[in-house]
């Protein structure tokens, strides 16, 4: 509810009840809101408005409530049911902390450049996980960092550990990396930019069994590359393992992919839009939601629990640079280095007081105050590059 506009969502048939500038209606939402009032709202039908009278019929036709009478002995006992999130809330004073409950995944960047690419990409990681741009020079993660940090998880269900950075057949450790990932209990992804990579590489980690490989295409050179590890014997079997990100920035570039695509593979595809600064008409062309694409979402109930309570895009995600800095989401400060923390007090930390992953939507302006807040898909790294919350037409 936003001042005298109102939406009444019911999560079991999806239905949508919304009315504008009513402030008896809005009265009367805020009733059903209160606990203190055992959300129940009562009306007197022999005198009601007809506004009132409508928004009954509205709400028993739609199946999303009824009246009764409101002589206390029939008063019913209606208790909202509480969000099944996964370990959230954090129990409190975190007895029996494990990390483990709350990483979904562990990105390590291995390198970080300053060359060509990683320049006209430069804000990539902050979008995605892959082209880690140095300003200053090139630079590494030491090995034994990656591995003191992630021993202790080895064996965790439902943990990815990922490897990205600038260049991956660059990293001086590469070897060593590959030979450690092969002990490890846990999912692998590696993250690589076309054309910046040496193609003897991809055949090495695709046989690994634990591993999966998205490649980022860039512009202008990532066809060609595409194309040409595509004939490799190791990547003609192994393409279910991979995905391709094709990483567009206008219309034209978008219609050069879908000249690519016609020749057809067993590999996953997604289309990322990329934020350059530049590219804003694109951006709310293609990317930017309208109010009738944000209503026909119609989350479940278990979704919009947790769309008010954490960030489902940013929640349970952390990130190694080169120099050991921590980050729950590179778009934010960094909660700490490893050479003073260890991941799971990293990962407590952001849960105490972190930034990223319980930022929603009710916490930011123009979001807080629209009625579409809980529909909407949760604050994305595009609205944290352009620090605008609003990449729809609603507000």
């Amino acid at each position: 509810m936003a001042g005298n506009d109102s939406l009444i969502y019911n999560s079991l048939n999806h239905t949508i009840l919304e009315y504008r500038d009513s402030a008896m209606i809005a009265g009367v939402v805020r009733n059903l809101e209160d606990s203190g009032t055992g959300f129940l709202a009562p009306v007197d039908l022999l005198s009601s408005d007809k506004i009132i009278r409508a928004l009954i019929s509205d709400i028993k036709c739609s199946f999303s409530g009824d009246i009764v009478s409101c002589r206390e002995e029939n008063k019913p006992l209606i208790t909202r049911p509480k969000p099944i999130i996964k370990n959230y809330p954090p129990p409190k004073d975190f007895p029996s902390f494990s990390a483990d409950d709350y990483l979904r995944n562990l990105c390590f960047f291995v390198n970080q450049d300053k060359h060509q690419l990683c320049s006209e990409y430069r804000y990539a990681a902050q979008q995605f996980s892959c082209l880690s741009y140095n300003p200053l020079e090139y630079s590494e993660l030491p090995l034994e960092k990656i591995f003191n940090s992630c021993s202790f998880l080895s064996g965790s269900s439902g943990l990815v550990l990922d490897f990205s950075g600038s260049d991956l057949s660059r990293y001086s450790q590469a070897d060593s990396l590959i030979s450690g990932i092969r002990k490890l209990m846990l999912k692998v992804n590696f993250h690589l930019p076309l054309p910046c990579h040496d193609p003897s590489i991809l055949s090495r980690l695709l046989k690994l069994g634990n591993s999966r490989i998205s490649l980022y295409i860039t512009f202008p050179g990532g066809f060609s590359a595409l194309q040409e590890i595509r004939q490799q014997p190791g990547y003609i079997k192994k393409q279910k393992k991979i995905d391709l990100n094709f990483i567009i920035r206008s219309l034209k570039e978008y219609k050069e992919v879908s000249e690519q695509l016609k020749e057809p593979g067993d590999e996953k595809v997604f289309l990322l839009p990329y934020y350059d600064g530049n590219n804003r008409d694109f951006f709310r062309d293609n990317v930017y939601l309208s109010g009738e694409d944000i209503l026909n979402l119609k989350p479940n109930q278990q979704q919009i629990f947790s769309r008010s309570l954490i960030n489902e895009h940013l929640y349970g995600r952390m990130f190694i640079k080169t120099n050991g800095d921590a980050f729950a989401n590179l778009n934010h400060e960094a909660l700490g280095n490893l050479d003073e923390n260890s991941i799971s007090e990293l990962v407590k930390k952001e849960l105490n007081s972190g930034k990223s992953w319980n930022l929603t939507r009710m916490q930011v302006k123009p979001c807080m105050d629209c009625l579409y807040r809980i529909f909407c898909p949760p604050i994305s790294n595009y609205e944290l590059v352009t620090g605008e919350y609003n990449f729809c037409d609603v507000l």
